[in-house]
């Protein structure tokens, strides 16, 4: 059974996918070129993280945009209003990081939730990416060395993994119990032999 929040995510979630279908509004990114070039010192890892962050950043302030309409305009009938900030988290391969999300609240002063960010910090791609991880030998001591991209990074302390490890475990041995066998064909070999001393 969901939980309310769990509920109240998916329906933000769907409020995102309506607004995007309504439309196709499109969303520009502009990035100083000397900025770029920096990134990609770094290397092109370190140019799509950070291109990435904006990306998220201007998709969640569209989203606002379309809840409560233009900043500093007067809206009839408006629902919905900008309620400045607060520091949230995505979950960027793996590891959590800190981004600051846009707050809105409802003209009844309910707390309104963001689709993308309900998107951006979704733990399942990293309940994914631990399995696939530790499946190749990497431990849960050394795994936020090892995927660790962001300084900022956190959420990959050993008891964090081995938990996502466990769900991980939980839904593949439910795939694995849960599989229809009617297509596949088994052959059975029986083998015959003389007792000798108890065995």
């Amino acid at each position: 059974m969901k939980k309310p929040y769990q509920i109240e995510s998916a329906r933000a979630i769907k409020g995102l996918e309506e607004m995007a279908a309504d439309g196709n509004p499109a969303i520009q990114m502009v990035l100083p070129l000397a900025e770029m070039v920096g990134w990609l010192h770094k290397g092109v890892g370190e140019l799509v993280r950070q291109a990435g962050f904006q990306l998220m950043q201007l998709l969640m302030e569209e989203e606002v945009r379309q809840l409560v309409g233009e900043r500093s305009q007067s809206l009839p009938g408006r629902t919905a209003n900008r309620w400045g900030s607060e520091r949230g988290y995505c979950v960027v391969m793996g590891p959590k990081v800190p981004v600051e999300r846009p707050r809105v609240r409802s003209t009844e002063d309910r707390e309104i939730r963001l689709g993308s960010y309900e998107m951006f910090h979704r733990a399942e791609p990293l309940t994914e990416t631990v399995w696939e991880k530790l499946m190749l030998g990497l431990t849960t001591r050394k795994y936020g060395e090892a995927v660790r991209q962001f300084t900022a990074a956190y959420g990959l302390e050993k008891s964090a993994v081995s938990e996502h490890f466990i769900e991980a475990s939980r839904a593949k041995l439910k795939d694995l119990m849960e599989r229809r066998l009617e297509k596949k064909k088994f052959c059975a070999l029986l083998v015959d032999a003389t007792p000798f001393e108890g065995q």
